[in-house]
């Protein structure tokens, strides 16, 4: 996804759409590479302005610095915080930059918003321009969020309740032998992975039990997903919202996948979390996938990289 960031109102603009929601009480990295003339977006995070500078220390050592070619990245810090706050907003930002050109990356700006909404005053904390914002809701950022099949929340709890529980699915329809169960629950999840309105209450409880009984065919359905993962998510974020215990642990984690190859990082980790809540309260160990894209999302592997490990898996299928 190209992204037009040629001044600070494209920036601030365009913040939702690399976070997922329009981010209050933040501070925001953008990390860019460093490629010749050109500067793209590799990724972005946040964390509460609320949380003490030594969170500062942390953003730096977790942010992917440095390009696999050695050199450095750069990086646009934004404090996202009312006037009031603004003493505590510039001391995260003296941190944040101290911490990040400590590990040899150099910072491009620092910007300060009071918030993301249109008529909003931003400010670069060390030239002294200003600017207004604009309605980051009709950005170009977020058109093309929308065209990529993303959405952009108004907060990151609306995200997270895309994930609730509803309805809980049936029993398994375990009457049939193994060998019929597994092929039948297969096509169906195929026939869904074209059409999500072929999802069902009994389909997600037979494919629960399928995710938690067997990898091989949890793994396989990992690889039929990921080959359309905005499909996948969609249909992963439908059953997991059905299922409980371990087979939503595994259903959340198939979706959070799928949301990663997506490109969609933000919606990934709140999928992640969100099984992991559901192992601790279960009383359940996260499971190896979760703590595979759990590590994948905090050391911001570029989703191409996980996409080409699922092709790579699907190029030597899992067997019995």
């Amino acid at each position: 996804m190209r992204i037009n960031l040629s001044s600070n109102t494209d920036i601030l603009a365009a913040t939702p759409a690399l976070i997922g929601f329009a981010p209050t009480d933040s501070i925001v990295a953008i990390v860019l590479d460093n490629i010749g003339d050109r500067r793209t977006v590799h990724v972005a995070a946040r964390y509460d302005i609320a949380e003490p500078l030594d969170v500062t220390a942390h953003l730096a050592n977790t942010l992917p610095l440095q390009q696999p070619n050695g050199d450095m990245r750069i990086v646009i810090l934004i404090a996202i915080t009312g006037t009031a706050d603004l003493k505590h907003a510039g001391d995260h930002l003296d941190a944040a930059q101290r911490h990040i050109t400590a590990r040899g990356a150099s910072i491009l700006k620092r910007l300060h918003t009071p918030n993301l909404d249109a008529g909003q005053t931003w400010t670069d904390i060390d030239t002294g321009d200003t600017g207004t914002t604009v309605d980051y809701r009709t950005s170009e950022a977020a058109l093309l969020m929308v065209v990529a099949g993303h959405s952009v929340r108004a907060t990151r709890d609306d995200i997270t309740a895309e994930f609730a529980t509803t309805d809980q699915a049936p029993a398994p329809d375990v009457d049939t032998d193994t060998a019929q169960f597994t092929a039948q629950t297969a096509r169906s999840m195929s026939a869904a992975f074209e059409d999500p309105t072929a999802l069902t209450p009994q389909l997600a409880a037979n494919v629960g039990l399928l995710i938690t009984t067997s990898v091989t065919h949890r793994d396989a359905l990992l690889i039929a997903s990921t080959a359309h993962p905005q499909m996948g998510a969609t249909v992963w974020t439908h059953l997991a919202r059905q299922l409980r215990g371990r087979a939503r642990v595994e259903a959340l984690a198939l979706a959070a996948a799928c949301f990663y190859c997506s490109s969609d990082v933000v919606r990934a980790g709140v999928a992640l979390e969100a099984a992991h809540a559901t192992a601790v309260a279960a009383g359940l160990p996260d499971t190896t996938l979760v703590v595979l894209l759990d590590t994948a999302v905090q050391a911001a592997v570029p989703p191409t990289k996980l996409r080409q490990v699922f092709a790579q898996l699907a190029a030597k299928p899992p067997t019995e």
